[in-house]
């Protein structure tokens, strides 16, 4: 068992210094594959903190440190006085203030029940319903200081999913006449070479005032996204013999997200950041989980590929466009050590996970649990310290028999990550299993 121990420890503090030292290339930034990054690390924390073969009502929020202060800023910007020039020049000041900053919100509700347990091949299998609901945003503000030139070659950025999928195919064929400042849905309307019906036209009057390329490109924009989800199905976890343990889910998993960049001009005139529009590009398909689990004695480790398609069911590509986050899984390989001393517990972790979008660098994690439980893991405290490419977790958790409440707080360890500023985070959960 020593000898166990001294491999794994040795193996975790490997990973720990890759993480301490890796630099990531600066890239452009991409604010689809930043989510994707930012909310795998946020399910690896939740992961440690697995789900038990109970009836289970789970929620959790985590917000950035400096939401609030953005939201007030941005209703000081409609509320300025003036002339729509002094309303541009707010919009300009607040997008150069969080220049580099990313604002996170996540939020998540998780059902369930058990079923019975039953044994086929030698196997036990452990089954539960399982439902969540869940929803991610993330506002990256970066400026990027492109021509209009750059500009109009990816115009679409510029343009939510609520204006249909064909006039943004028109919109690619006739910006060349687009200018600095201008409102692009207006100058869908009024330009001929565009080729828009009538019907067509009527249908985007309301966004009119919504999307507009910045008059200043020295100015920031704010890389918007947002995204919401919903699984429902059966997990089927699994033990065979004394060493191999694992579990296969199966669900239904709905998706619908939105992309824009957002300019000062934008902001300037509607007073917002964004809205997700009233057509959403909601996509259904048939998903699974799959992991596959080694133990002896107090060390277990995973690999688990989670997300994967099995079968598409329904889309809204036509009114909305595809679906922004894709159907990429997510790979995760994962080990841990458990000791105990009486009613305390140490448990070192470490492993990393891997999705389309970012490195296996920027998947490494690692840490340690500290607790002490008592009638028989009724009652008990764990405290948690993990590292990985860019922040410090520190989550205390209390244990009161059927609930347990949880904190995090993600410190970042660097002061810049590919050209943006790490933020502080602050999550709560809380669960009821009975």
């Amino acid at each position: 068992m020593k000898k166990t121990w001294g491999v794994y420890l040795r193996i975790m503090l490997l990973l720990l210094g890759v993480v301490v030292i890796a630099e990531a290339q600066a890239e452009e930034y991409d604010v689809v594959e930043r989510f994707k990054e930012l909310e795998d690390k946020f399910k690896t924390h939740e992961m440690l903190t697995p789900f038990g073969h109970d009836f289970l009502f789970d929620v959790g929020l985590m917000i950035n440190k400096d939401l609030f202060d953005v939201i007030d800023d941005v209703d000081a910007v409609s509320d300025t006085q003036g002339d729509s020039s002094a309303k541009l020049a707010a919009a300009q000041n607040l997008l150069r203030k969080y220049n580099k900053t990313e604002q996170n919100v996540r939020a998540r509700v998780n059902l369930g029940f058990p079923l019975p347990t039953f044994h086929a091949f030698g196997v036990k299998i452990v089954p539960d319903f399982r439902a969540h609901v869940g929803l991610g945003v993330l506002l990256g503000f970066r400026a990027t200081n492109l021509s209009l030139a750059q500009i109009l070659a990816q115009i679409t950025n510029y343009v939510g999913s609520d204006v249909p999928e064909a006039i943004i195919t028109k919109l690619n064929s006739c910006s060349s006449g687009l200018t600095a400042g201008a409102d692009i849905v207006q100058y869908l309307i009024d330009t001929s070479s565009c080729g828009l019906t009538e019907a067509e036209k009527t249908a985007i009057t309301p966004l009119v005032g919504k999307y507009k390329i910045p008059s200043d490109t020295t100015v920031p924009d704010i890389f918007n996204y947002a995204k919401g989800e919903a699984k429902v199905g059966l997990n089927f976890g699994y033990e065979y013999g004394e060493k191999w343990f694992g579990n296969f889910n199966i669900y239904g998993l709905g998706r619908a997200d939105m992309r824009v960049r957002v300019s000062a001009d934008a902001i300037a005139a509607k007073g917002e950041v964004a809205d997700l529009g009233e057509e959403l590009n909601t996509t259904v398909n048939l998903a699974g989980d799959y992991k596959f689990g080694y133990k002896n004695g107090n060390l277990r480790a995973w690999a688990a590929l989670e997300e994967f398609k099995i079968a598409g069911m329904s889309d809204n590509e036509e009114k909305a466009g595809k679906l922004n986050y894709g159907n990429d899984p997510l790979l995760r390989l994962h080990g841990e050590y458990l000791y105990k001393l009486s009613v305390f517990s140490v448990k070192p972790f470490g492993g990393v996970h891997k999705r389309s979008g970012y490195g296996f660098g920027d998947g490494i994690y690692g840490g340690a649990d500290l607790g002490m439980h008592v009638w028989n893991d009724r009652i008990g405290l764990r405290f948690r310290g993990m590292l990985d490419s860019e922040h410090f977790t520190f989550s205390p958790l209390a244990k009161l028999w059927f609930m347990h409440i949880e904190y995090m707080l993600k410190t970042p360890i660097k002061s810049e990550n590919n050209g943006v500023k790490p933020s502080t985070l602050h999550s709560v959960n809380f669960r009821l299993f009975f």
